[in-house]
């Protein structure tokens, strides 16, 4: 039995993990600023996801003319800073379609997990997958499963 609350609390956890975990391997946390130990005080949450009017525009120009890693950026301030899940997938889609693996693994779980979207899901795992994202395979594997499974349901 499912939780209704760990439902929506786990893609967004998730998501943020491997966002954070995205960043440390580029070596960036906020706003283009390697990582330093000593940065002046600690980033925590949402917080580090932030944007200034002018960092947005810039992150924007920068997506549109085709760097996934702004768009990426773009995705993650408006959907954990601002809840803009419209915003969030419109950036994040740009960041997928450019070849970010995160992007596209995340895309895919959105797509499996909120809208129950199994091609698009399986289309974006494999693709994530192909660009190096070491957590697709297992997302694609369950993706899979879920697709065998809904096969096999007879239809009315």
């Amino acid at each position: 039995m499912t939780k209704p609350h760990l439902t929506r609390a786990v893609p967004a956890l998730l998501a943020l993990a491997l966002s954070i975990s995205h960043a440390a391997e580029n070596k960036f946390m906020d706003n283009d600023t390697p990582a330093s130990p000593s940065s002046p005080s600690p980033i925590s949450g949402a917080q580090s996801f932030a944007l200034t009017d002018e960092q947005r525009t810039a992150f924007a120009a920068k997506a549109e003319a085709g760097d996934t890693e702004s768009a990426f950026r773009l995705s993650q301030y408006y959907g954990f800073l601002h809840q803009d899940y419209a915003q969030q997938r419109h950036w994040l889609s740009i960041a997928a379609k450019g070849g970010h693996a995160v992007a596209q693994h995340n895309l895919a779980y959105q797509l499996y997990m909120k809208d129950q979207d199994l091609e698009g899901a399986a289309h974006w795992a494999s693709e994530s997958l192909k660009n190096g994202s070491s957590n697709a395979g297992d997302l694609l594997k369950e993706i899979e499963a879920a697709r065998s499974a809904a096969a096999r349901k007879p239809r009315p």
